[in-house]
């Protein structure tokens, strides 16, 4: 009998081949290309962090890049129809803050069908040593939030240290925080709307689940408020789980570990971060415990868990599925976007794109694109797609030093 939810299976295996004409690719930005910033991009990812790329609707991709024979060693870009716009670089100064000196341990900017950026970024000449701001094309970055001042809802707490933020269409960021209370430090997930910070969830207080919240994954939010989560939990039916806040304050569970999953065995736990569209869908990448496949690709929505895909599966194009990015990406309409690497095929890995009619490869290793051969995906491969089905993702030479170091965007053709 199930633990929770009911589940149901897709049928992975019935769709058909999705070959390459389905889908255009387009050169976002070019190892070598001239920077906005000056000087030329050299490189766009920092070992070992995935290189995420957001696209919007607008098929507008954002990225980091570190630039080579500029004042500038690293900056964040948005690349557009009428060409790359800088957003912000190191040594921007953002008014009282200070002076940007870095974009962090982890560059992940977040991208809304407005243009607009966010971004964490290290501060030097002010106050703060960080903060989150929200940039756009020609403009100097807003801060949403800096480190040192009071933290909302946690009395006399202040705000110690932040990581990635997520991003809506209204300009409400969500965020993980560290918070100094006293001689302790706990995290805690805010979410920023109008300018004013509300506190989601925070380390100790009690989970929906039972027991109390104990750590946070990265969150992500939706352009209705709501904010989805992964979560460490302490005494509680469950070590961690899945869990949604909406707009209302409301908490529910989402998946816990150790519930039962569509493929058999038990959730053994979660990727670090997931996605989360309007319409409360959730995908996520699921290890599992069990004789059946380890892990696999989900879609929960209500009480429904929906696979996507399972390592040991036959996708389109021939081959076994062996291993999945960190995470997966999901749009407005339900499609899931995702990197998978393969045994027994002609590729070795393939960028997949997962819908109605089941499960279609997008683009492959050994493609040809207009900024060269594609040689692989990264060392943490993970991509990023808009309601139009577009996907946006970056390419890395080979061990063997094939190929371009670039970021693409694939276009459906039909």
């Amino acid at each position: 009998m199930f633990t929770r939810a009911a589940i149901v299976v897709c049928a992975l295996l019935v769709s058909s081949v999705a070959t390459a004409a389905e889908y255009r690719l387009r050169v976002v930005a070019l190892a070598g290309a001239p920077s906005p910033a000056g000087g030329s991009f050299d490189r766009f990812r920092l070992e070992p962090v995935p290189v995420v790329t957001p696209v919007n609707g607008r098929g507008e991709v954002a990225f980091f890049a570190t630039l080579a024979r500029a004042a500038a060693p690293e900056g964040l870009f948005l690349a557009r129809g009428t060409g790359t716009v800088k957003i912000a670089a190191e040594g921007d100064r953002v008014g009282r803050p200070g002076t940007i000196t870095g974009f962090g341990k982890e560059p992940i900017p977040a991208l809304n069908d407005r243009g607009d950026v966010a971004f964490h970024a290290s501060l030097a000449g002010g106050r703060s040593v960080d903060g989150i701001f929200v940039g756009s094309a020609g403009g100097v970055p807003r801060a949403v939030v800096l480190s040192g001042q009071p933290a909302p809802g946690v009395p006399s707490g202040t705000v110690a240290g932040l990581g990635a933020p997520a991003l809506n269409a209204r300009g409400d960021v969500a965020f993980l925080a560290t918070v100094q209370r006293g001689r302790d430090t706990v995290d805690a997930i805010y979410l920023s709307t109008d300018g004013r910070l509300r506190k989601v969830a925070i380390e100790g207080e009690p989970s929906p689940a039972g027991g109390s919240f104990a750590g946070f994954g990265p969150p992500s939010l939706n352009n209705r408020g709501a904010v989805a989560f992964g979560a460490v939990v302490e005494g509680g039916r469950a070590v961690g789980g899945l869990f949604l806040v909406e707009a209302s304050g409301r908490a529910r569970t989402l998946v816990l570990a150790g519930d039962e999953t569509p493929l058999g065995g038990s959730f053994a736990g979660f990727g670090e971060r997931l996605s989360l569209n309007d319409a409360g869908q959730i995908a996520f990448h699921g290890r599992i415990n069990g004789d059946g496949s380890p892990a696999g690709i989900f879609v929960t929505a209500g009480d429904l868990v929906t696979v996507v895909a399972a390592v040991g599966s036959a996708p389109p194009g021939g081959g076994r599925l062996v291993s999945f990015g960190p995470w997966p990406a999901l749009a407005g309409d339900g499609r899931v976007g995702f990197v998978a690497a393969l045994d027994g095929g002609a590729v070795p890995v393939a960028v997949f794109v997962w819908g109605p009619d089941g499960i279609e490869r997008a683009v492959a290793a050994g493609d040809r694109s207009a900024a060269g051969l594609i040689g692989s995906f990264g060392l943490y491969p993970v991509l990023s797609i808009n309601d139009r089905g577009t996907v946006a993702f970056s390419i890395s030479p080979t061990a063997g030093t094939q190929g371009p170091e670039a970021i693409l965007a694939a276009d459906p053709a039909r």
